[in-house]
């Protein structure tokens, strides 16, 4: 009866311990999944918060420049601000967060100035 049961143990724990290891491996896979994610959306928090920062200093440090002049001032800093961070970043990324900072920039002006002209 103990050899049974003995047995019996071993068999379990044949099926549990891989079992468990299995459970393990894809919690530590999910985990690492998540943190790499996470790392991923600092970094483009911390490269739209450039972005709306680039185009605020280029509207106040080059008020005389338009269009592209403006742009290329404000793609200038935005790269040198991301690689002082050690952030890559590519020029068509620079491209699209300026725009879109530009964007919201233009939304945010036009609602505020037809709060103060519905007044």
């Amino acid at each position: 009866m103990e050899g049974t049961l003995t047995s019996i143990g071993y068999q379990a724990l044949g099926i549990l311990v891989p079992a468990l290891c299995a459970m393990a491996i894809e919690l530590l896979r999910r985990r690492l999944g998540l943190e790499k994610m996470n790392k991923l959306q600092k970094e483009l928090g911390t490269k739209k918060e450039l972005a709306g920062l680039a185009v605020r200093f280029a509207e106040q440090a080059y008020k005389d420049l338009h269009g592209q002049e403006k742009y290329d001032q404000a793609a200038i800093w935005l790269s040198g601000q991301a690689k002082q961070r050690g952030i890559k970043i590519s020029d068509e990324e620079v491209k699209g967060l300026i725009e879109a900072s530009l964007k919201t920039a233009k939304e945010e002006f036009a609602q505020q100035w037809g709060s103060i002209a519905g007044k």
